[in-house]
């Protein structure tokens, strides 16, 4: 560790970076609040410690040669950064809430049944879910974190698997008031198929299963895991449901399991939120309880 007679004298540096800027004492003294002479007495303090001019000076005025050119933008450079780390540290000390996106299913089936949790946890800290059916965005400028279903691979954002639900097919039994009983996976392929987000999730589980699709499945895609929920239980066509999600929904017949087998995706919900969340101490503190939580849940 250096000597603290051997560090960097900032506020010469300081005084000095806004000389730099003017080109002029006289006006950087009316910047900084002082005298010119106390301008010049720190520029010729910071002179003798490193050693070298940094301006050129003649009886009317001064000017920045070359090496103070060169050092004027290192200063630049060294006080923005500065001022960033301090307007962070600031509003994150200020923050009194947090905002999350969710979709409607894990915030309702899962999230919202731990909420207490938090609270005793963090009475503190207002928690905002804001409902979020899309993909994960964060251009709004209000969202921090959001709970997220997908590979993980989310361009410049972090992303944390929090969760993996088994799933199954899933219909209601008025779709197959006047049909067969399914008796075999690919038997699915004869019912309207309703997508979640994509084809992804039944294409994984149809290879797994051993369902020839050619490539491309019939069905109609749905973003909302809400409007897909109300779609299967209106008898609109076969899904495949998150099992730990729609208990309710099998326990009241509402819906069928057609077949007995579990499959566990590769896709699972995620914690995302851009690279700089974790400087803030209530994002860092969500973050570590959700992660706890379901750790709980994944055990």
């Amino acid at each position: 560790m250096l000597n603290p007679s051997d560090q960097a004298p900032l506020s010469a540096m300081r005084v000095f970076a806004v000389a730099a800027h003017y080109g002029n004492f006289k006006r950087a003294a009316t910047e900084l609040g002082v005298t010119p002479t106390a301008v010049s007495s720190q520029v010729k303090s910071l002179e003798s410690y490193l050693g070298c001019q940094l301006f050129d000076r003649n009886a009317q005025s001064v000017s920045l040669n070359e090496t103070g050119r060169q050092f004027a933008e290192a200063c630049e450079a060294v006080f923005a950064r500065l001022n960033m780390a301090v307007q962070e540290v600031r509003q994150s000390a200020s923050r009194t809430s947090i905002t999350v996106g969710v979709g409607a299913l894990i915030g309702s089936q899962w999230l919202s049944k731990r909420l207490f949790s938090f609270w005793q946890r963090f009475p503190e800290t207002g928690l905002h879910l804001q409902y979020s059916p899309g993909g994960v965005e964060f251009s709004d400028g209000q969202t921090d974190m959001m709970l997220a279903w997908g590979d993980g691979r989310w361009p410049g954002l972090i992303s944390e698997p929090l969760l993996w639900f088994d799933t199954s097919p899933v219909v209601s039994p008025f779709l197959l008031a006047n049909k067969a009983v399914l008796t075999d996976p690919a038997d699915v392929l004869t019912l309207p198929l309703l997508h979640w987000k994509d084809q992804f999730d039944w294409m994984e589980w149809c290879a797994a299963m051993g369902v020839e699709t050619g490539g491309r499945l019939p069905g109609v895609v749905i973003d909302d895991s809400s409007v897909l929920l109300r779609a299967v239980l209106s008898g609109q066509g076969v899904a495949l449901g998150l099992l730990p999600l729609i208990q309710n929904e099998l326990r009241s017949g509402q819906l069928i399991r057609p077949f007995g087998d579990k499959f566990t995706p590769s896709r699972s919900y995620h914690l995302v939120y851009p690279p700089k969340a974790m400087k803030h101490t209530q994002l860092k503190a969500f973050r570590d309880w959700i992660v706890g939580e379901a750790n709980q849940n994944n055990s």
